[in-house]
């Protein structure tokens, strides 16, 4: 199925945000607030402590792990190294984007790709995902 918008107005995006004691979720704007594209999203709801984005439909109370899809449009922008891991948001290092990306960036650039310092199981293992 083709989206016209990333997220309709009968769709919130829900926030899994991680603390020192654990995990709460967050409404990301008023429902009802429409996404006409990933990248608007993106802008508008990054936190550097999300974990997880979650498209809630409120008519069939549903929801769809849309993580993968707001990690892969944040690096569409990032102008960084794999080195420079620390500066990634939680989702963004948790997801298979990264992993991709840095994948990416070391072919590109002629370099060997290795495991990164801090690996995704670590990330995952630590935020619950």
């Amino acid at each position: 199925m083709h989206r016209t918008q990333f997220c309709t107005s009968r769709e919130t995006i829900m926030i899994k945000l991680a603390t020192s004691t654990g995990f709460y979720f967050e409404e990301g704007e008023r429902h009802g607030k429409v996404y006409e594209n990933i990248r608007h999203a993106v802008t508008r709801l990054t936190m550097d402590n999300a974990v997880s984005y979650l498209r809630f439909d409120l008519d069939t109370l549903t929801a769809e792990d849309v993580t993968e899809e707001f990690a892969a449009e944040w690096l569409r922008t990032f102008r960084g190294s794999p080195e420079d891991e620390d500066q990634l948001p939680a989702y963004v290092r948790t997801s298979q984007a990264w992993d991709d990306w840095c994948s990416d960036f070391t072919v590109e650039n002629g370099l060997a790709f290795t495991a990164r310092g801090h690996g995704t199981l670590n990330h995952r293992q630590q935020f619950g995902r």
